[in-house]
């Protein structure tokens, strides 16, 4: 039987999104609480999810994913999560504590591997180019700055296709199009 957190989740979450796919994981990771007790606020996929969103917007410390969760408490609450609430850091660190590091990772390697095939297969004539620059750290040009790198990564081929150094701080499409 469905509940209705399922029910608002699926109605807001398209089906083959990125997004559903990362549900799907998250749903998968073995809960390791002790669910007789009754006394579980929140659902270990919620959390699991809110982790690894706040993690890939640049949160890191708990205190920060906590923050990013109460900013973003609408938005999932209207995908059905994190109906209790935003957790508490000390139910982030018993989760983060508690959930087996080798099982997680065997979950997320399965993961990106079928989103990887599946974008694949979807993306067959068509090449997907990810475009990203980064400050070269501990390197320092004439003019005092650290260069900038550009890098264009082929998705399809795994290949890292293209790289630019910029003179100057500037946003990646400029240096695309050179």
């Amino acid at each position: 039987m469905l509940n209705h957190s399922t029910n608002v989740q699926n109605k807001s979450i398209q089906k083959g999104s990125i997004l559903d796919h990362l549900m799907n994981f998250a749903t998968s990771v073995p809960d390791f609480r002790r669910c007789n007790k009754g006394n579980i606020r929140h659902r270990l996929n919620d959390i699991i999810i809110l982790i690894i969103l706040g993690q890939t917007c640049g949160h890191i410390g708990r205190a920060d994913i906590i923050a990013f969760g109460r900013h973003n408490q609408n938005k999932f609450s209207k995908m059905g999560m994190l109906k209790n609430g935003i957790p508490s850091e000390a139910t982030l660190c018993r989760i983060e504590n508690g959930i087996d590091d080798l099982t997680m990772a065997d979950r997320m390697q399965e993961f990106t591997a079928n989103f990887h095939d599946e974008l694949l297969n979807v993306c067959r004539d068509r090449e997907i180019i990810c475009v990203d620059g980064n400050a070269q750290r501990g390197t320092v040009q004439e003019n005092g700055r650290n260069p900038d790198i550009v890098s264009a990564y082929s998705f399809n081929t795994g290949i890292t296709i293209a790289t630019e150094a910029c003179r100057e701080k500037s946003n990646e499409i400029k240096a695309v199009q050179c």
